[in-house]
């Protein structure tokens, strides 16, 4: 658990202050809603998760509390204030009124790279400020990856989130296996002590090839992409999807996804190493004339 420091005291306003107008998304962590103020009609989107006995002792929701009250980022989802009942705690944060970034894509596939170039750039600068900040996200990808109406990247969905290093400077371990399992990196699925930045690197391969195609070479249950991931079988996925569209992926950007999806994790690039990689990328582009090549591991 990140902290425990949060208290109710903290909290003064409640729910009745907000009226709901429609629902957003659900999930086993909370449901998401729109909202707007009984005052003055200012649209948010409110979080509702419940909780029974002490809300301090559930580490998920003091996760999601401690990320929103400490990481302040253009690309962070912006915290507006926290409410807490009886059983529900409810969040309240900005609003993104393009939603998460797998809907938008879904109803876009006609984006021009460029633009989805730009909206990986803006993931990628959000995951450095958190890694900067010894945090990492552990369930990165496109659903948590949110667009405000001027499509700009906002990082949400904190629960999973760990400090990397205990207060005296020892590297943090996780050792709770969950997530989406099409974005979870091979230490995550084989259930070992695992360390969180580089899990949250494979995780923007994956989003990466997301971009690109509107799909993920991983899907099923966790020892079925595990068998998946260890025969490498998301190079076949990127000839076949590639095939399909008629396309030829730049080789610079297949080996970013490659780098990103090494089995060794002392092997993975650090956040700051991608982004290099990836500014060298011309933005205009993500064709090449040339069949592509995956290096070894």
């Amino acid at each position: 658990m990140i902290s425990n420091s949060f208290t109710q005291e903290a909290c003064t306003k409640h729910s009745e202050d907000y009226e709901v107008t429609e629902m957003i998304d659900y999930g086993s962590f909370g449901d998401i809603f729109k909202v707007k103020t009984v005052s003055d009609n200012k649209i948010y989107a409110m979080k509702q998760i419940k909780y029974r006995g002490l809300f301090q002792n559930d580490p998920y929701i003091m996760n999601e509390i401690y990320c929103l009250t400490h990481l302040k980022h253009k690309n962070i989802i912006c915290l507006h204030e926290i409410i807490i009942d009886t059983d529900e705690i409810h969040i309240i944060m900005e609003y993104a009124a393009n939603e998460s970034l797998d809907k938008f894509l879904v109803d876009h596939k006609d984006m021009e790279f460029h633009h989805r170039y730009k909206l990986f750039s803006q993931t990628l600068q959000g995951v450095m400020y958190c890694h900067d900040m010894d945090v990492a996200h552990r369930d990165l990808t496109p659903s948590n990856i949110l667009l405000t109406k001027d499509m700009v990247v906002k990082i949400a969905d904190f629960g999973l989130a760990v400090k990397c290093f205990t207060e005296s400077g020892e590297p943090v371990y996780c050792t709770d296996y969950i997530g989406h399992t099409s974005y979870l990196a091979p230490e995550v699925l084989s259930q070992n002590p695992f360390l969180p930045k580089p899990a949250d690197l494979w995780s923007l391969g994956i989003t990466l090839l997301f971009l690109i195609f509107y799909s993920v070479p991983y899907n099923g249950l966790q020892e079925d992409v595990l068998k998946d991931i260890l025969r490498d079988t998301w190079t076949t996925f990127v000839e076949s999807k590639s095939k399909t569209a008629g396309i030829v992926v730049k080789q610079d950007i297949v080996n970013i996804v490659e780098s990103c999806l090494r089995v060794k994790v002392n092997s993975r690039p650090s956040i700051c190493d991608l982004i290099r990689e990836w500014d060298n990328i011309a933005p205009d582009s993500l064709l090449d004339t040339e069949t592509f090549t995956v290096g070894s591991k």
